[in-house]
């Protein structure tokens, strides 16, 4: 085979790697390379690489044959000077993306000191700090920037998890905080392990507007002493979709809790669980109104325990395409609605199973007034409960169960036999 010539080992290095200027210096490395052949520039542009040293310090040879020790040498000075800090650049973060990696590899080993580092976020100069799979542990809450979204690589793959429990029923007992920012949360996992009075997978406060955002999120809490919450937004309207929110353990679990608060809340699981002498529920709203879609909520706990799927006091939440399920217990409710609450619920199936006392689909008390459409409502007890001072609009709905109680304005109600019912929710005679 043609054994190639030095020049033109080089000059196929120069062809792959750059393009080369079209004016050739007059001065030279090396004094046996003239000027104006078409190797010249190939040849001063590997010697000022660090590609070949020459033959001498002033000489090249270009018409000797390679070898292959120096075929070698010139393939991997090629890598070392030119491939491998072109491919760094390009792996390099932009300025305003900050890696968080356990392995050392990022920029940092916690969310919080990602955080930290970034002082001149704004509108116009927003970051991302992204997280790589990994347990990331925490020694104190976490407080969300403005103008800094947080993602991770993945529910379950990616988690942040702190032993959070205070005292206080603030952000202090929370493993994320957001407050009055503009930011987003997603494709994570987050943990509340504490131990004290009070504990918060995630908390919100002041939010406006869905400017804080939670997106593919598993917010958990465990191990408050009387208290754990998922979720606790605040006087909030942080944007909820995707989520996943429980808590166990302790003497009150929420799956989500808004208090004074109007989140959206999208396609999300709220989970309440324990074996507590207190309570446990899916989700809470207090003098809350927030839009609720393709939610799931549930609560189940042992004897001495009221459970509740939705607990609404105060509140007119809009609840469409829901889930609650309460079970066990000495008392269970699939919705309870408290003190002047008026729900709009659609498509909702309500269900109260389990309680050692009693069990309801749906339970209004104090004034409660909520309409039902297109529903199924079940409890062993009853399946709608009205007290003296409420009332319920029910239609299109199925009834597994009696309806009791007085104030009920009922349109194509029926049994689950499709046993017709009356305007009164009863049957018919």
């Amino acid at each position: 085979m043609r054994r190639l010539k030095r020049n033109r080992m080089l000059a196929g290095f120069v062809a792959v790697a750059v393009a080369l200027p079209a004016v050739v210096l007059a001065t030279h490395t090396f004094s046996d390379v003239p000027d104006g052949t078409y190797y010249t520039a190939a040849v001063e542009w590997a010697a000022d690489n660090g590609i070949t040293t020459g033959t001498s310090a002033t000489t090249f040879s270009p018409d000797d044959p390679v070898t292959r020790a120096q075929n070698v040498t010139f393939a991997h000075r090629y890598d070392q000077n030119i491939l491998q800090p072109a491919l760094d650049a390009i792996r390099q973060s932009p300025d305003r993306v900050a890696w968080v990696a356990d392995d050392g590899t990022g920029d940092f080993l916690l969310l919080s000191t990602a955080l930290a580092s970034i002082t001149d976020a704004s509108a116009s100069n927003p970051y991302v700090v992204r997280i790589a799979p990994g347990v990331y542990t925490e020694t104190s809450p976490v407080a969300l920037k403005t103008y800094v979204d947080v993602e991770g690589s993945g529910q379950g793959v990616t988690t942040i998890t702190c032993e959070c429990g205070e005292g206080s029923n603030d952000a202090t007992a929370a493993t994320v905080s957001a407050g009055d920012i503009a930011a987003e949360i997603r494709h994570l996992t987050i943990e509340n392990t504490g131990g004290a009075f009070y504990s918060f997978g995630v908390w919100t406060e002041d939010v406006a507007d869905g400017s804080v955002s939670m997106l593919h999120v598993t917010a958990t809490a465990t191990g408050g002493n009387q208290q754990s919450y998922g979720v606790y937004n605040w006087e909030s309207s942080p944007s909820m979709m995707n989520v996943t929110a429980t808590a166990t353990s302790s003497s009150h679990n929420y799956g989500v809790y808004n208090s004074r608060s109007s989140p959206s809340m999208t396609n999300v699981v709220a989970t309440a669980t324990g074996d507590t002498d207190s309570g446990n529920y899916g989700v809470s709203n207090y003098e809350a109104s927030p839009s609720m879609m393709n939610v799931t909520a549930t609560a189940s706990g042992t004897s001495g325990s009221y459970n509740f799927g939705v607990y609404n006091y105060d509140s007119s939440p809009s609840m469409t395409d829901v889930v609650a399920t309460a079970s066990g217990g000495d008392e269970s409710f699939g919705v309870r609605n408290h003190s002047s609450s008026s729900p709009e619920m659609m498509n909702v199936s309500a269900t109260g199973t389990g309680g050692t006392l009693w069990s309801w689909g749906v339970y209004n008390y104090d004034s409660s007034s909520p309409s039902v459409r297109a529903s199924s409502l079940t409890g062993d007890s009853h399946s709608i409960y009205n007290d003296g001072t409420s009332s319920a609009m029910v239609a299109d709905t199925m009834l597994g169960g009696e309806a009791s109680g007085a104030g009920f304005t009922c349109l194509n109600t029926y049994t689950d036999a499709f046993v017709a019912l009356d305007e009164d929710c009863a049957v018919i005679p």
